[in-house]
């Protein structure tokens, strides 16, 4: 399927008024991600926004607290995409907003350590960290702790995989749901939507080989399943709900994902948008197809987490 008339409209206007950088240097993509997010931002909303810094052995991580009520409420651990190099909690603060709002959750973002200055494991550790952080603050933040989601998009939904790998093998803090966003899982550049979306307008063949390089440097001997995670047991894992883009690299590998936890018994709902591209979360507020799937999704795992 061809892509959405009013996506395609707005990566023209975004590649207008921001230009790709070359060379595509770490710093190069992280200012570049970041001044999308300043010149086509979400819209103003009513959700209470709260930074913490959780102290931990050699470093500190920013969480920033979305609240959309008052009152206790279910909770989603998200992590933000961006090749695990790029990205932010400002970067996807209005995503997170929306979020929290169409949920009707508190989102908790986290700011992890990136690569290629941070390479694995530190964002997983990062990722796990704020877990157990979240698990803990729950009495203070209003959170049920029994109704507690991991989430992220593209990188950040592959570390929200490790999370839940990590908190099965650890035997906590329990996790109701994982909120997968057109996940990285697998380092295979050979799947029919590699080659038929190697070149994109917002994610192409080259950047993930780049990403997962910085990730994983070359020569690194992993077995650990947080970092592939669709090579290890799946099984125990909770319950997920993964999102797709029809024109996207990572379709096929997040189609196989969702496979693959239903043959291992874990239930895996597939939502597929055939005309989305990848990171169609930035364009939500100018393009009503993204919005619309953005909603549901977040309403479906809003549901989930309260049954």
């Amino acid at each position: 399927m061809p892509i959405d008339p009013e996506l395609d409209a707005y990566h023209a206007a975004v590649t207008a008024a921001v230009p790709p950088a070359s060379p595509c240097a770490p710093a190069a993509r992280r200012a570049r991600l970041e001044a999308v997010a300043r010149r086509f931002p979400y819209p103003r909303d009513a959700v209470a926004r709260q930074d913490h810094w959780i102290h931990l052995s050699g470093r500190e991580l920013l969480v920033r607290i979305y609240r959309p009520r008052d009152g206790a409420l279910p909770a989603i651990l998200y992590l933000h995409g961006g090749g695990w190099m790029a990205g932010s909690v400002d970067s996807h603060d209005g995503a997170c907003a929306a979020l929290a709002i169409d949920a009707d959750a508190i989102v908790a973002s986290v700011q992890y350590r990136r690569a290629p200055e941070n390479p694995w494991p530190a964002p997983n550790d990062d990722a796990y960290d704020a877990l157990l952080w979240l698990a803990r603050s729950a009495g203070d933040l209003g959170v049920d702790a029994a109704r507690v989601a991991v989430g992220g998009d593209s990188a950040g939904a592959h570390l929200a995989i490790g999370v839940a790998i990590e908190a099965r093998d650890r035997r906590g803090p329990p996790i109701a749901l994982q909120l997968l966003i057109y996940p990285v899982v697998e380092p295979d550049f050979e799947t029919t939507s590699y080659r038929e979306h190697a070149i994109s307008a917002t994610l192409t063949r080259a950047d993930m080989i780049d990403y997962w390089n910085a990730y994983l440097p070359q020569g690194t001997a992993v077995a650990d399943t947080r970092a592939l995670p669709g090579r290890g047991a799946l099984r125990g894992l909770p319950p997920a709900h993964i999102v797709v883009a029809g024109c996207d690299p990572l379709h096929d590998e997040g189609v196989r994902f969702a496979e693959q936890l239903q043959q291992e018994g874990v239930a895996a709902m597939l939502i597929d948008a055939p005309s989305m591209t990848h990171g169609f979360l930035r364009a939500a507020p100018y393009v009503r197809e993204a919005r619309a799937v953005q909603q549901a999704f977040g309403r479906a795992a809003g549901i989930a987490l309260r049954t």
